[in-house]
């Protein structure tokens, strides 16, 4: 193997023997490390080989920007997670699970702990994922010390859910439109000043996808946080534009494509908007 890029001194991108591009990383493997070196084969721990271009650069984006021990970590959950699912899993779960896992630890060193209020829905409809992201939790406090409570299983079973999700073929130009309609909402309610190179904006578009996919399958999701007035309130008061934004995309999908969706789904959007908007 040949060092083709060091991206810090934990992780270096690589030619392999058969001049194939993979993510290498181990504990100092990049250190002191150029163009051209031979990495140290004793220090890898693990190795990435994502085939879509496009993917690999938003790897190596969140493999600069998060943690090289919740990296690590997540790696090996999402090994497992692999092993006890039946199905094929989407790339990006190595990805979406570890920016997940590091801004979930983030949060709990801030004193912040997010209740999931799909819990029971998730126990009901998918108890093989909630298992898996039961033991995901377990895994994270043991081996970093910390107490994510249990909601955060959860959540980690959603981003399972979402690796696992297909789509029918011929309701993909329709899902496609209506994605990139809704990002054009976003990018004029905003100016176009929203960064489109940031995982905040890479996980809208991943959102606004499954959303499609919901919508075309009629399948809905329970309304859950609308119910909180409260919530419902501060969303609206505090985030004003984001939520007009969303309200618009409501208006859009059900003009195009006489789909309805709830108020739950408008206050989502309205959180994803308001961090990739700053």
């Amino acid at each position: 193997m040949k060092i083709i890029k060091v991206i810090n001194n934990n992780t270096v991108c690589v030619l392999d023997d058969k001049g194939k591009e993979q993510i290498i990383s181990g504990k100092g493997i990049g250190f002191g490390k150029k163009y051209g070196d031979a990495p140290d084969t004793s220090k890898i721990q693990k190795m990435y080989l994502v085939t879509d271009s496009a993917l690999r650069k938003r790897l190596i984006e969140c493999l600069t920007e998060i943690p090289y021990e919740h990296i690590k970590l997540t790696a090996d959950l999402v090994d497992y997670i692999t092993s006890h699912i039946d199905s094929p899993l989407n790339e990006s779960l190595i990805i979406t699970l570890s920016d997940h896992i590091s801004f979930a630890i983030q949060r709990k060193e801030n004193g912040m702990e997010f209740t999931n209020p799909l819990m029971d829905a998730i126990h009901d409809c998918f108890p093989k994922e909630l298992a898996l992201g039961k033991h995901c939790v377990e895994e994270i406090n043991q081996r970093l010390g910390v107490q994510l409570s249990d909601d955060e299983s959860g959540f980690i079973a959603m981003h399972i859910i979402n690796a696992r999700m297909g789509t029918d073929m011929g309701q993909i130009p329709d899902i496609t439109k209506m994605v990139n309609g809704c990002a054009e909402i976003a990018d004029a309610s905003f100016s176009g000043r929203i960064d489109k190179t940031t995982i905040a904006y890479e996980r809208f578009l991943v959102h606004l996808k499954f959303l499609a996919k919901r919508l075309f399958r009629s399948q809905e999701l329970p309304n859950v946080l609308s119910r909180d007035e409260d919530l419902l309130m501060l969303v609206k008061s505090k985030f004003k534009k984001p939520y007009r934004c969303a309200k618009s995309m409501q208006d859009y999908i059900l003009k195009n494509y006489a789909k309805t969706i709830s108020e739950d789904e408008v206050l989502t959007l309205t959180l994803h908007l308001k961090k990739i908007s700053g």
